[in-house]
């Protein structure tokens, strides 16, 4: 291990000193299995192999999160293509500036690490949700912080969740967008900033969705700094990676685990956990759509594949607004292409 990773030094990143980039020939499973690393798949086929043992060094930390760090791209019935960008400065003209309206919902979308306003896992959401739903889109941009190294972005996670969350207490006290009128979606480390901005709301987000919350770096014991049932009215997640990129823990009032919440079907050979940790995403968009995503209340995936719950209650994972009765563990099989749901 120590002579591959000497080996590819010169093909070090000049951003982070803890991160080296690798051709797939070039990593091996030990490598890969190893919690000490957590791996990244670039749109170039590379691989980015960051050491997670630098996150002792606490100037990873992000303790607070500025206009530069954070933007809001809003959208609207009448506007769903062409997002306005605003600043937390520019909120009292967000009605002018945007054509947000303050009667209506609103759907807030957080994206993950090494994503911006313009990743797919936005697009997909915004362009599903607004086709059915009289509501607003805010979609979160935090990418000057979430294009950094996983360390960096995994410490600012509170720091960002508490910015956001400050914007829509404002939202509410200054506007009288009322807080019960919200719903936070994240994926990845978005899903914990959805928890982080859940919490500095004391809770009242009527609802949170966690799309397969990443796991390096965070602790089950410490509820401060991620997603859990005490951050919103009602906190639903889904799980597709658990154990390398995502984090198959209980953290909502209901957890999903589609294909048992590991890996996923027609992901083929997904080294690094990339293909299924994007299905969380792709799932909850198409439910909107799609309310055929019936899963069943179980204790495991080899009980619900064995057929032993096919008796006990059902409920249909995602959608909008999401069904609040459900309490507990649920699973379900999925298609291995589009469309995933099975009914």
């Amino acid at each position: 291990m120590r002579q591959i990773l000497i080996f590819v030094s010169i093909l070090s990143l000049s951003f982070a000193k803890s991160v080296t980039l690798l051709k797939e020939a070039q990593l091996t499973e030990e490598l890969i299995n190893d919690p000490r690393y957590i791996i990244w798949e670039t749109a170039e086929g590379l691989f980015e192999v960051e050491d997670l043992q630098d996150a002792n060094d606490n100037d990873n930390a992000t303790l607070f999160a500025t206009e530069d760090d954070v933007s809001f791209y809003i959208y609207t019935p009448e506007h769903p293509r062409d997002g306005v960008e605003i600043k937390e400065s520019q909120l009292h003209n967000i009605l002018r500036l945007t054509g947000f309206r303050i009667n209506r919902p609103t759907l807030v979308i957080i994206h993950g690490w090494r994503n911006n306003f313009e990743s797919v896992v936005n697009d997909r959401i915004k362009n599903a949700v607004l086709l059915n739903n009289n509501i607003n889109v805010i979609v979160v941009d935090w990418s000057p912080i979430a294009a950094k190294g996983y360390i960096r972005a995994q410490g600012s996670v509170l720091a960002v969740g508490n910015y956001i969350g400050d914007f829509l207490l404002r939202l509410d006290d200054e506007l009288n967008h009322r807080i019960r009128k919200l719903t936070i979606v994240g994926h990845s480390l978005g899903a914990h900033i959805a928890g982080n901005a859940g919490a500095r709301t004391n809770g009242l987000i009527e609802t949170i969705i966690g799309l397969d919350p990443a796991g390096p770096l965070f602790s089950k014991s410490r509820t401060d700094n991620r997603l859990d049932p005490t951050d919103g009215k009602y906190v639903h997640v889904i799980h597709t990676n658990d154990g390398m990129l995502g984090w198959g823990i209980r953290m909502g009032h209901v957890d999903y685990y589609p294909n048992g919440g590991k890996s996923q079907p027609g992901c083929g050979i997904d080294l690094v956990g990339n293909c299924a940790h994007s299905r969380a995403y792709e799932y909850y968009a198409e439910s909107l759509t799609n309310d055929h995503f019936v899963s069943r209340l179980c204790t495991s995936n080899s009980d619900y594949t064995r057929g032993r719950c096919s008796s006990n209650p059902s409920t249909r994972m995602g959608g909008y607004p999401v069904e609040q009765g459900p309490h507990g563990d649920y699973f379900l099989a999925t298609n291995n292409r589009s469309p995933f749901a099975r009914g």
